[in-house]
């Protein structure tokens, strides 16, 4: 069993009040000690939204963006980032949100939080140096009343963030599995590629990559024998161009069952494009689609 990581241990101290009713019944995550993705729980408000007045929402997030980003400024509600997500959720388990940036400034970094679930840090993304990724759209879990929060890192270092509230019955992370156990054994680890459109157009300038994976967050209950499903998650997903990496993903499981990503790229050029998906049992999984520009 892994230690309690740092970043939990100074949230806890920082904000008890709040945490004792969120985080009762700490325990540590397996197979994943990154500082950025804390631990999971067991939470006590299953079947409960979990709801915070403005005040409490606003201290959370003080004390969880000072664990990830320390005392540096966050630019908020300048347009250069945009999150965009459903007030309210139709299935707390797959709710879809997408961010673009229009920065002026390259950006080397995307988080994606959601403030109330038991590891409020969905995904880390690192978008390439060389090409610009501007759009990245998935699905994730939403565990009660919450904000989800987008946050662009700039090469300089310089952080900008917007948030939308979307509310949920509160169960996200404790729902479950949409798959039936035996298929998702027999596709764990299946990867595919489609060419599509960033934005709705008819230029197919976006690619989406589909992950068959549990994503399971060891909250949720085997419907027959009502014991925990063991915690079992992707963790990295590398997506590259020929050898460039295009896109690096940090996840946990905020990130929903059978994961998704769709982010903007258009190569000038033929290539393969190759993803690589690591998970917490420290299973390595990868596929290649050979794609060329192309429009409807």
């Amino acid at each position: 069993m892994l230690g309690r990581s740092p970043l939990l241990r100074g949230i806890e101290m920082k904000l008890a009040p709040i945490l004792i009713l969120v985080l009762l019944s700490a325990h540590p995550a397996a197979g994943d000690d990154r500082p950025l993705f804390g631990p999971g729980i067991k939470p006590p408000w299953e079947g409960t939204p979990v709801v915070f007045d403005h005040d409490q929402a606003e201290q959370l997030w003080r004390t969880l963006a000072y664990g990830y980003f320390g005392e540096r400024p966050i630019v908020e509600g300048d347009g250069g980032i945009r999150l965009e997500a459903p007030s309210r959720a139709e299935d707390d388990a797959m709710v879809p949100v997408s961010i673009s940036t229009v920065l002026k400034e390259p950006v080397k970094r995307i988080y994606l939080v959601v403030d109330v679930n038991p590891i409020p840090m969905g995904g880390v993304f690192t978008v390439s140096e060389n090409r610009s990724i501007e759009t990245i759209s998935t699905r994730v879990r939403v565990n009660g009343f919450t904000y989800v929060r987008a946050v662009a890192e700039t090469v300089s270092g310089k952080l900008y963030m917007d948030k939308r509230m979307v509310k949920s019955r509160g169960a996200a992370c404790a729902a479950p599995p949409i798959t039936d156990p035996e298929q998702a054994k027999a596709n764990l680890g299946k990867m595919r590629f489609k060419q599509t459109s960033a934005r709705g157009g008819d230029e197919l300038d976006a690619i989406l990559l589909h992950i068959n994976h549990p994503n399971a967050t060891g909250l949720q209950k085997d419907q027959v024998s009502l014991l925990y499903i063991p915690e079992h998650y992707v963790k990295e997903i590398l997506v590259t161009f020929d050898d460039e990496l295009i896109l690096k993903a940090e996840t946990s499981y905020t990130i929903s069952e059978n994961p998704t990503f769709r982010f903007n790229f258009l190569p000038q050029e033929e290539g393969e494009l190759k993803a690589q998906m690591t998970d917490t049992k420290g299973n390595v999984f990868s596929m290649t689609s050979q794609i060329k520009p192309t429009t409807r």
